[in-house]
């Protein structure tokens, strides 16, 4: 492990539990879709299951899906 991983885990062991989170946000959003495809996924996830039964729903979704993965 480089010695600026390692400086980041001391670092993050060293906070409060309560700004945890807010450090992890911030890494997460550098990462490149990382947090927006899985956000986006569970929102078509969650789309699709209060619609299941309506005629043609899952079908789009399923395409939107599909060209997320593109």
């Amino acid at each position: 492990m480089s010695v600026q991983r390692e400086e980041l885990h001391h670092l993050i062991d060293e906070l409060p539990e309560e700004q945890v989170g807010r450090v992890l946000a911030l890494v997460r959003g550098s990462v490149p879709g990382h947090t927006s495809r899985k956000a986006v996924l569970a929102t078509l996830a969650a789309v699709q299951e209060r619609m299941s039964g309506v005629t043609g729903a899952d079908e789009e979704l399923q395409s939107l899906r599909d060209q997320l993965r593109d």
